[in-house]
């Protein structure tokens, strides 16, 4: 049996409760929904914008009846650390929907000088107790203040020129 490319989440669950009510103890249909519950990953979660499909997914994981009802279906197709995983997935991903986030936050450093606004690396420069951090902070300001000079060029007033 070939298994169909899903490109929604709501139809893959479609699928995948389709199979399940159909699962007789037959090779053939567990290679199935063994196939077929293998085409989803965690980028397919994290790049679904269906916060009711996401939703669904969750719950259906969540559940206890319908782990138990397909405690020999999942374990053929996920272990238990991918289901974990797939579970993280789509709580984080509700989450982030339910915020309003379509993107997922950058991965990087927890705090990139880089990255900060000029008011908030001025803030963090005079509040923050860490040395390093002040001195890495630093270090960015005059960076920033050496770029603004050189790509300003003659537009910048000297005191003498008043």
């Amino acid at each position: 049996m070939r298994v169909p490319v899903f490109t929604a989440l709501a139809a893959w669950l479609d699928e995948i409760g389709h199979q399940s009510a159909l699962m007789r103890p037959r090779s053939r249909l567990y290679k199935r929904f063994d196939r077929t519950a293998r085409t989803l990953t965690s980028a397919h979660i994290r790049r679904c914008d269906d916060a009711g499909a996401i939703a669904e997914l969750a719950g259906a994981f969540g559940r206890r009846a319908i782990r138990a009802a397909m405690t020999c279906t999942v374990s053929i197709a996920w272990s238990r650390a991918e289901l974990g995983v797939l579970i993280t997935e789509a709580e984080n991903r509700g989450r982030q929907l339910a915020l309003g986030r379509l993107l997922p936050r950058l991965k990087g450093p927890r705090l990139d000088p880089l990255r900060l606004p000029d008011e908030r690396l001025e803030h963090l420069i005079q509040q923050h107790r860490g040395l390093r951090v002040v001195e890495a902070l630093r270090t960015e300001r005059r960076r920033r203040e050496q770029a603004g000079r050189r790509s300003c060029g003659p537009l910048i007033v000297r005191r003498a020129d008043r």
